[in-house]
C-alpha cells in the first residue's frame, strides 16, 4: 500500500527555492543546536538560553519545508499527515520553549511538552522518508530523512527515561544529527527544482 500511495506522487523531492533555502538553513541550525548543547552541558550560560533560541527557529524552519513536500505531492496523503504532525510539533515546541525562555515555567516542567513537540517532528521526517523510498532517484535521502526521523525520536525516549547520557540519547542523537543534517542539506541542493519542472 505505502508503494502504491508513493507512485501517485512522483518526484516528492523536487522543491522550490524556498524550500531549499529553509533546509540549508535547518541544516544549519541542526548544527548549532548540537554545537550550543555541547557548551552549555561544559559551561552553563548563557549557551542553553541561545540553543532554545536556535530550538525555536529550528523548528519554525521546518514549517515551509513540511508544507512545501505536501503542496508537490497534493495526492500523498502520508504527506499531508506528516505536515500535520510536523505543525503540531513545530507549534508545541516553539510555545513551550518560549516559556522556559520567558520563565514562566521551568526547565523540568516543560521538557516533557518538548519532547513530544520533537518527536512528532521525528514522525514527519520519518513519513517523508517513506513516501520518497520508492521513488527514482531519491532513496538516499529518504534514508537520511527516515534515520534522522528514528534518531530525533530515540534520543527523545532516551532522554526522557535517562536524561542525556542515556545509551539511547547518546545514539539516537547521533543518528538523528547524521541523519537530519544529511537529508537538510541534500534536500536543499534540490531547491528550484519544482519551478523548473513546471516551467518544462
Amino acid at each position: 500500500m505505502l508503494h502504491s500511495v508513493a507512485k501517485r506522487s512522483p518526484d516528492a523531492l523536487s522543491v522550490g527555492t524556498g524550500v531549499g533555502r529553509a533546509a540549508l538553513a535547518a541544516a544549519a541550525l541542526t548544527i548549532g543546536s548540537l554545537m550550543t548543547l555541547g557548551v552549555f552541558y561544559s559551561i552553563g550560560e548563557p549557551w542553553g538560553t541561545i540553543n532554545d533560541g536556535i530550538t525555536i527557529a529550528l523548528a519554525a524552519a521546518t514549517l515551509p519545508i513540511a508544507v512545501g513536500l505536501a503542496r508537490q505531492s497534493r495526492r500523498s496523503r502520508l504527506l499531508d499527515l506528516g505536515a500535520v504532525a510536523d505543525l503540531a510539533g513545530a507549534i508545541v515546541t516553539i510555545g513551550f520553549t518560549i516559556l522556559l525562555i520567558a520563565r514562566v515555567m521551568t526547565f523540568e516542567s516543560s521538557l516533557p511538552f518538548v519532547l513530544t513537540g520533537q518527536g512528532l517532528i521525528g514522525c514527519w521526517l520519518v513519513l517523508v522518508g517513506v513516501v520518497s523510498w520508492f521513488e527514482d532517484g531519491t532513496r538516499r535521502i529518504a534514508a537520511f530523512a527516515v534515520a534522522g526521523g528514528v534518531g530525533l525520536v530515540l534520543s527523545v525516549l532516551g532522554f526522557a527515561l535517562g536524561g542525556i547520557e542515556h545509551p539511547m540519547t547518546i545514539v539516537g542523537g547521533a543518528l538523528g544529527t547524521l541523519g537530519t543534517v544529511s537529508f537538510y542539506a541534500l534536500l536543499s541542493r534540490r531547491g528550484g527544482r519544482w519551478g523548473a519542472q513546471a516551467a518544462g
